[in-house]
This record gives structure tokens, C-alpha cells and sequence, in this order.
């Protein structure tokens, strides 16, 4: 199912938390919990950074730049450049990423969620990541055909790393837009054998 109506930007975000809820009832509830016991690991060409200073009052910062790649488990989220925020232990809280953003994560099934966007905002310490600007995620929904796959297109969309549960909103003219693929249905039974006539 195809589904773009035309819609204010009030009723836009509506029609799409909505239609997000129809379309993640079909889909596993759960991303991937053993992600959030792993450890966030950041890879970058160069990067600058500065710890939380003693006063408390600025937080701590690194700025990564060129080929990021920031993995947890099975999330991986990767961008030209990506600022990292650090709490008063010097751990990761939230990291920007800018250029070409993406990010994939599998479910308790195994199957993938891939999003990609200009900017993701991923809220390392509350299980969420914003997709802002040509947002656009995927997702597998048949493990014997990775190809079949949910869609949602926005302005931006927000995916909750812990349960896989997804909001949007279109902030233009142009609308939502989600795809839905069609239910499998079982193959029909083949038809049995016409009777032979008995010979008398």
C-alpha cells in the first residue's frame, strides 16, 4: 500500500505517528536490547576534543571529522563529521552527525532498520536518534526475503533505538509518505487428481 495524502504540516505529523503505529504492529516490537549493555565505540580520520570541566557548568565535547563511524552493538550510525557529548563520567549522552548521515540497527528477529538523512541527532542516554532533512528509513519485515521492506519518508522522523517505535513529521508542502508491503499469503493447495473411471 501506497500512501501519500495531501495534509497541513498540523495535521502531517498526526497522519504519520499514526500510520507509524499501523505499520510497527506488524513489525517486532524490540530492537536489539543487548545493544545498549555494549560499549559506544567512534572511529573517525581526526578528531578534537575536551572533558567536562571541573565546574560542572560546560560539558565535555569531541568533535570527529572525516569517514565517522559510531557503533554499538549492531547500531552503526556514520557521517562526514559528528560531535559527541560527554557527561560529568566522560561518557558518550548524545552525538550529532553531519554530511551524508546514516544509521542501521537489527531487532530481537535479526532483521535491519536502515535510515539515512542530512542530520541524525542520536540520544545515546534515552534510546532515540532524530533523522532531520530528507529523512528516509527502511525496514526488513520477512526474514526469507530481505528485500521486502517498510518504508517512511519525511521531513524528519524519529526512530527509538530500544523498542523500534517511529514518529514524523513533514515540516513543507510535501507530504508524508509511507509504504506498506502486502501480507504474504499462503500458496494454494494444489487441486487433487481427477477420479479415473473405473474399468468394468
Amino acid at each position: 500500500m501506497q500512501s501519500t495524502p495531501s495534509t497541513s504540516r498540523a495535521s502531517a505529523k498526526a497522519f504519520l505517528v499514526v500510520l507509524g503505529a499501523g505499520l510497527l504492529t506488524s513489525l517486532p516490537a524490540f530492537a536489539k536490547q543487548s545493544d545498549r549493555d555494549q560499549p559506544v565505540n567512534v572511529t573517525s580520520t581526526s578528531f578534537d576534543g575536551t572533558q567536562q570541566q571541573p565546574n560542572g557548568k560546560e560539558p565535555g565535547k569531541v568533535i570527529w571529522t572525516g569517514n565517522v563511524v559510531l557503533t554499538q552493538g549492531t547500531l552503526k550510525v556514520t557521517g562526514n563529521k559528528a560531535t559527541g557529548y560527554l557527561d560529568g563520567d566522560n561518557q558518550i549522552t548524545r552525538v550529532v552527525v553531519d554530511g551524508a548521515a546514516t544509521m542501521q540497527q537489527q531487532d530481537e528477529q535479526n532483521l535491519w532498520m536502515r535510515g539515512k538523512a542530512n542530520n541524525i541527532d542520536y540520544k545515546v542516554d534515552q534510546d532515540y536518534a532524530v533523522l532531520t532533512g530528507n529523512a528516509h528509513v527502511e525496514k526488513e519485515v520477512d526474514p526469507a526475503d530481505r528485500k521486502k521492506l517498510n518504508q517512511s519518508n519525511g521531513d524528519k522522523l524519529t526512530y527509538n533505538t530500544a523498542n523500534s517505535t517511529m514518529t514524523g513529521e513533514s515540516n513543507g508542502s510535501a507530504p508524508v509518505h509511507m509504504i506498506f508491503q502486502p501480507k504474504q499469503q499462503p500458496a494454494a493447495a494444489p487441486a487433487a487428481p481427477a477420479a479415473q473411471p473405473k474399468k468394468p
